[in-house]
C-alpha cells in the first residue's frame, strides 16, 4: 500500500505538468495524445496489481503455502478451520510475547490459553503484512512435519480469497462478492461457517479445507437425513474430545448452499456428541471453486 500512495503523488504531478504543457505547447494534439496514453497506462498498471496469487502444494488433505518471516521462507498450512496465525513455539519463542489467546472447542467452550507473539512482518508472494500476532502452538497440534505453523482466515481479512485447486493457487483480491442466489452469509470469527439446508431443514455447516473427506454429517441427525444405502463403518478417528467412528453411505435427498444444490451425495456419518454440524472437507473444496469475501462475510460456491 505504501507504493500506491507514492504512485498517486507521482501521477498527479505528471498530470499537472502535462496540463501545463497543454496550455503552452504549440503542438497540443501531440501533448493530448501523450496525456491520454499516460492515463490508459496508469489504469492498466493498477488493474494488473489488484490480484495476488499464492502458489500451494498438497500434503495429503492439507494446503501448504510459503510465507517469509525475517527474510526466511517457511512452509505453513492454510486452513479455513483456523482463525489467525499459529506458529510452532520453537520459532515463536524468538519474538516478544504480546498477550494470551483463548482456545475454544468447535462448540465455543473454553479449552485453555496459549501465548501470542508479535511478528514484525510476514510476507506471502509479495504481500507484506506488518505487526501480525501469532499464537504459539506445540508441535503435537500440527498435523504435518512439512510446516511450521498454520495460516487462518483472519490473516487475509479485507481480501476476497479464492481457493483454486485446479491451478494450485490461492487468489487474493480486493473487492466484493455480489449479492446473488449462489452467495450466502458466513461467520469467520473462529471457523468458516454458514447455515445450509439438509433435506429442507436449516443446519449449521463448517467449511474446513483441511478436513478429511467430502461431506460429513453427524450420525445422530437421523431425524433429519434419509439414506439410500446402509451405512458401512470403514474407519475410526480421534480428536482431543474423544474417539469416533466413520461410516460411508449415500444421502437420499439434497444439501443446499444458497441456490447451489447437491442431490443424493455420498457422505460420511460421524459418531460422537462433539460433532454438531455438517462438515465440508478437502474433497469438497477440491471439486469446487470457492470464493470467500472476508470483508462482507459472504461465500460463493461454483462447481
Amino acid at each position: 500500500m505504501k507504493y500506491q500512495f507514492n504512485k498517486k503523488l507521482i501521477i498527479k504531478q505528471l498530470q499537472k505538468n502535462l496540463l501545463t504543457n497543454l496550455i503552452y505547447s504549440k503542438n497540443m494534439k501531440k501533448t493530448l495524445f501523450i496525456f491520454i496514453g499516460l492515463l490508459v497506462a496508469t489504469a492498466t498498471f493498477a488493474q494488473k496489481n489488484t490480484k495476488i496469487e499464492i502458489p500451494f502444494t498438497m500434503d495429503r488433505n492439507l494446503v501448504i503455502i510459503k510465507a517469509e518471516i525475517g527474510k526466511v521462507a517457511h512452509n505453513f498450512v492454510f486452513d479455513t478451520g483456523t482463525e489467525g496465525i499459529m506458529l510452532l513455539d520453537s520459532l515463536a519463542n524468538q519474538y516478544k510475547v504480546s498477550g494470551l489467546d483463548s482456545m475454544k472447542t468447535p462448540q465455543g467452550q473454553f479449552a485453555g490459553t496459549l501465548e501470542k507473539v508479535l511478528l514484525p512482518k510476514i510476507s506471502f508472494a509479495g504481500l507484506a503484512l506488518k505487526k501480525k500476532e501469532a499464537t504459539k502452538m506445540p508441535k503435537q497440534m500440527l498435523l504435518t512435519n512439512k510446516a511450521i505453523g498454520i495460516i487462518g482466515m483472519q490473516t487475509f481479512v479485507g481480501y476476497m480469497i479464492t481457493l483454486d485447486y485446479k491451478n494450485s493457487k490461492i487468489i487474493l483480491e480486493k473487492g466484493s462478492l455480489l449479492q446473488q442466489p449462489n452467495t450466502i452469509p458466513i461467520n469467520i470469527d473462529h471457523i468458516l461457517e454458514a447455515k445450509v439446508k439438509l433435506n429442507d431443514k436449516e443446519v449449521l455447516a463448517h467449511f474446513d479445507c483441511g478436513g478429511a473427506g467430502y461431506i460429513s454429517v453427524p450420525k445422530g441427525w437421523d431425524n433429519i437425513y434419509k439414506l439410500k444405502t446402509e451405512p458401512v463403518r470403514f474407519a475410526k478417528g480421534r480428536t482431543p474430545m474423544g474417539d469416533f467412528d466413520i461410516f460411508k453411505t449415500e444421502l437420499d435427498g439434497n444439501i443446499e448452499i444458497g441456490s447451489y444444490k447437491i442431490a443424493d451425495p455420498k457422505i460420511h456419518l460421524i459418531t460422537g456428541d462433539f460433532f454438531f454440524s455438517i462438515n465440508f472437507g478437502y474433497e469438497f473444496f477440491k471439486s469446487h471453486l470457492i470464493t470467500i469475501d472476508t470483508q462482507n462475510k459472504l461465500i460463493q460456491i461454483k462447481s
